[in-house]
C-alpha cells in the first residue's frame, strides 16, 4: 500500500484530516493512477504531531516538517529522455 507520513511539532497543522487526504491524494496522482476504489481505498496519509523537543537540527532548531513517502518500487522514478520526448 503507498503511504506518505508527515512529522511536524504539535500545532503546526491546523486540520490534519484535511491535509492527510490531500496527502494521500498527491501520492495517486504522483503515481499515475486512476481515481477508482482500488487505490483510493488503498493509499494512507498520516500526520504526526511531535513534541519540540522530539525534532532538532544540529543547532537546535525545531521547525522542520518531515514527510516520508513509501511506494513500490520504480513508480515514483523520473521519465526517461525518451518519455519525454514522446
Amino acid at each position: 500500500m503507498p503511504m506518505i507520513d508527515a512529522y511536524a511539532t504539535e500545532g503546526t497543522f491546523a486540520d490534519k484530516h484535511t491535509l492527510a487526504q490531500n496527502l494521500a491524494q498527491a501520492v495517486m496522482r504522483w503515481e499515475q493512477v486512476p481515481e477508482i476504489p482500488l487505490f483510493s481505498d488503498n493509499t494512507a496519509a498520516f500526520v504526526h504531531d511531535l513534541p519540540a523537543e522530539a525534532i532538532a537540527n544540529a543547532a537546535g532548531a525545531s521547525d522542520y516538517v518531515r514527510v516520508q513517502v513509501l511506494t513500490p518500487v520504480g513508480v515514483l522514478e523520473a521519465p526517461s529522455s525518451q518519455d519525454q520526448l514522446a
